[in-house]
């Protein structure tokens, strides 16, 4: 296969999303987030060895290793919801860099979207056997930024400035109403 070729970049992206993801649990302070991004690597090398894998071959890898199904993407949606409970969030995006393992892991998040945008590349030309890796790789991109927000906790910057109110502006004067000729 071409390095060029669609399926070698998105597998290609999945792997940088392994190390960009590694690099960033080697600084998250917390013990539990940690885990779950090695997890979450872990799975992203099931993601990568779909995606490495001719479709003619798919059902011989499905027979004899470990697939993404819709249990995984279940419980990545199970955990933005639980870390959308306990971490409060900015009313505004949110500049990376509050700390370190913070900006790791929104850097991270950006390599992640990455990779989906390859697999949608693939969906696209009708050459992704598993459905379930476009669903759950997106959902990857919203945990980790979820867990990024974890991490920065109270140093999360959003950004700042005025926000745009737009309505329609209200007229000067109010026209007076045309009379009606025709009944004359």
């Amino acid at each position: 296969m071409r390095k060029t070729d669609s399926r070698t970049e998105a597998y290609g992206a999945v792997d940088e999303a392994i190390s960009a993801l590694g690099l960033a649990r080697a600084q998250v302070r917390d013990r539990g987030r940690a885990a779950a991004i090695l997890r979450l690597q872990e799975e992203l090398f099931t993601v990568g060895a779909e995606l490495a894998t001719d479709p003619a071959e798919y059902e011989t890898l499905r027979k004899h290793f470990l697939v993404i199904t819709p249990a995984h993407t279940q419980r990545l949606e199970e955990e933005v919801h639980a870390l959308e409970a306990a971490v409060a969030l900015p009313d505004a995006f949110v500049v990376p860099g509050g700390s370190v393992a913070g900006a790791s892991l929104d850097l991270a998040r950006t390599v992640v979207r990455r990779a989906e945008r390859r697999i949608v590349a693939l969906a696209d030309r009708a050459a992704l056997p598993n459905p379930e890796l476009l669903r759950y790789v997106n959902r990857l991109s919203d945990l980790v930024f979820m867990l990024a927000r974890a991490e920065e906790g109270s140093a999360q910057r959003a950004l700042r400035g005025r926000r745009v109110v737009r309505r329609p502006a209200a007229p000067d004067r109010i026209p007076p109403a045309r009379k009606d000729r025709s009944r004359r």
